[in-house]
């Protein structure tokens, strides 16, 4: 007897139980957005703000693992979101930086990004943006892929790990070449070298003019 064909197996679907998707991703983007501009405006600390029930939803309540996985990835967005929110209206560090000192280096990414930060609109669409980049949820035209710029460092495959870390070296190579304390420590150090060559030099005059003084006084 001929074994009966078996049946074709069709490649099992993979059930995402968060909203990984960029539409649903910018809507949680600009939900947050909104309550963190209605807390700015109330004058309150963006540090002291927590997620807003209404925005976990459903998801709140239940301790199934699709409402966990839901409400954890929300508190994500969030998280995401109120970094960069923070970011962008971050006071300028330079503001009050005395004249004989250099400018602080800005490392902040999104620092003054936003052209017109009084619109709320332009706000929630540059934070969408960003957010759905770091998610790899869109990426950008004409450009270098992250990926491809990795390759500079070398052209075995690599996996996320690697790619994570790639990413964060480009980011703080910035620190380890800023040299700006260390010649700032040298410029005080010469500083106070030459203020002490110019008190003793002053005080050796004055001894000087004293002892002219005291023979003056004996003849």
């Amino acid at each position: 007897m001929a074994e009966p064909k078996r049946a074709l197996q069709k490649p099992c679907e993979t059930l995402l139980a968060v909203p990984h998707t960029a539409e649903e991703v910018e809507v949680l983007v600009h939900s947050a957005a909104e309550e963190l501009w209605k807390w700015k405006e109330l004058g309150h600390d963006l540090h002291s703000i927590s997620i807003p029930l209404k925005l976990l939803g459903c998801a709140s309540k239940g301790l199934d693992i699709e409402s966990t996985s839901k409400r954890v990835y929300t508190q994500a967005v969030f998280d995401l979101t109120k970094e960069i929110f923070e970011e962008i209206f971050a006071e300028d560090p330079n503001l009050n930086q005395p004249v004989w000192m250099k400018p602080c280096r800005i490392n902040s990414s999104y620092f003054r990004r936003v052209k017109n930060p009084d619109s709320l609109d332009e706000i929630k669409n540059f934070i969408a943006t960003e957010v759905l980049k770091l998610f790899s949820l869109k990426k950008e035209p004409n450009h270098k892929t992250d990926w491809q710029k990795m390759m500079k460092f070398g052209r075995k495959k690599r996996d996320r790990v690697d790619h994570i870390l790639v990413q964060e070296l480009h980011e703080e190579e910035a620190q380890w070449v800023n040299y700006d304390e260390d010649e700032l420590c040298v410029k005080m150090q010469l500083a106070d070298g030459i203020f002490e060559t110019l008190i003793r030099d002053t005080i050796d005059v004055l001894n000087q003019i004293s002892e002219k003084q005291g023979r003056v006084l004996l003849v």
